[in-house]
């Protein structure tokens, strides 16, 4: 395949094999899964630059895709933040793929509403419950994504279990470090990807690092640290992966790291470490 065709051709293109899925980072928290029945899932895309008219946080890069490339089944945004529930592309991708179900906390719903988004569209989703697409079951779990910004408080924020065959992939959204999620272990996540930036609620990369550990998932992937072009340059705000995977391999992680590249693709597959951390 020629690696100049856009990231949306390549997505498009890609051939999963049975028991795979493929994903691909978006930067942030934000990735594209697809399976081998060709079922497309974004989660958490942000595609456009909507955040520096409101915070004025400019991007560090371009948008690996345009939103008027987007074709996907289904949608997911893990709480209504605008790096999670884009409004540059949410709308966009609502009228070019009428089809598409576009799963969201309640109240992520009043924004998409007021973006055109129209409810049958809509598969509101809170935690404990699960929405079907095609192969993809989508099951929210909990998330403490408190940001401290006042007007822009998440009580609904989840996490994600992506699951399809035997496979099972978490994304923990925006959250901090909470008991909660090693519960999580019980669900046996072969693939746990985990925000690591420390700030405005979320956890840093040794807090990751140990949920990992406790998860036992087979393979694990630092998000949520490369997005923006300027950082706060505080010592809570831990932006380099490799930090979240030598304190994981110190901790006696067994699973395979990966530092995800943008556009880079994923090979997901069942894993299972040895050890099982209490």
């Amino acid at each position: 395949m020629n690696n100049e065709a856009k990231l949306s051709q390549r997505i498009a293109a890609a051939n999963v094999a049975t028991g795979h899925i493929s994903c691909w980072w978006l930067g942030g928290s934000g990735f594209v899964f697809k399976t081998a029945k060709g079922t497309v899932v974004y989660l958490d895309a942000y595609l456009s630059d909507a955040v520096k008219a409101i915070f004025g946080a400019d991007r560090a890069f371009a948008p690996p895709i345009d939103p008027q490339d987007v074709r996907a089944d289904a949608f997911i945004a893990t709480h209504w933040h605008e790096d999670h529930l884009d409004p540059g592309l949410i709308p966009i991708a609502a009228r070019n793929n009428p089809d598409a179900r576009f799963i969201m906390p309640p109240s992520a719903t009043a924004h998409a509403l007021s973006w055109g988004v129209t409810r049958s569209q809509i598969a509101p989703l809170q935690w404990g419950q699960t929405v079907q697409i095609a192969d993809v079951t989508v099951e929210a779990t909990p998330a403490r994504h408190e940001a401290n910004i006042p007007g822009w408080e998440v009580p609904d924020a989840m996490g994600v279990l992506l699951s399809t065959g035997e496979l099972t992939i978490y994304h923990c959204g925006d959250t901090e470090y909470d008991v909660r999620l090693r519960r999580l272990k019980a669900r046996h996540p072969d693939v746990a990807l985990l925000c690591i930036n420390g700030i405005t609620g979320n956890m840093d990369a040794h807090e990751a690092a140990l949920m990992a550990w406790h998860l036992g998932a087979g393979l694990v992937v630092p998000m949520h640290h490369y997005l923006w072009a300027v950082t706060t340059g505080t010592a809570e705000e831990t932006l380099n992966p490799e930090l979240f995977a030598g304190t994981y391999g110190r901790l006696g992680g067994a699973g395979q790291t990966i530092i995800p590249a943008i556009g880079g693709e994923i090979d997901l597959v069942r894993r299972r470490v040895v050890t099982d951390p209490a």
